[in-house]
């Protein structure tokens, strides 16, 4: 569980699950569950409409969140641009640096997939501080 969550009487996961649909609570929770195993310095809280996860509560260079669509549960990561995706499991936006995940199924959740997304993104969130001006200068 991540440690805002354990440290407040309010909790966040709570919250954001509260307000999931019925039909994607189980992916929310295994899709958080599997965030919240990675790496026990991970802090979520609501930012942007989304559960945002970052480390040590650094939400300006926040690593993750899940949002709901009407037909999804979304993983996003901050600068997923910036992440090996060999396999192609990210889909791109406009951005960037965003890149998601999308779960329509519990069956679809790869906790490996997102374990090693996560791990990546936590490995690059220094050099993302370090860079993110000139990365996203160069990118236009």
């Amino acid at each position: 569980m991540c440690i805002f969550c354990i440290m407040s009487d309010m909790n966040p996961k709570q919250d954001f699950q509260n307000r999931v649909n019925d039909e994607f609570k189980e992916i929310f929770l295994r899709v958080a569950e599997a965030v919240e195993s990675v790496d026990n310095q991970l802090a979520c809280e609501i930012k942007w409409g989304r559960l945002t996860y970052g480390l040590s509560g650094d939400y300006h260079h926040w690593i993750c969140g899940i949002a709901q669509t009407k037909k999804s549960i979304n993983l996003i990561f901050h600068f997923g641009g910036l992440l090996d995706d060999k396999n192609k499991y990210f889909i791109v936006g406009d951005s960037f640096f965003l890149r998601k995940l999308v779960y329509s199924s519990i069956n679809n959740v790869d906790i490996d997939v997102i374990n090693n997304f996560l791990k990546q993104a936590i490995n690059k969130v220094d050099y993302f501080k370090a860079n993110w001006k000139t990365l996203s200068k160069n990118s236009k």
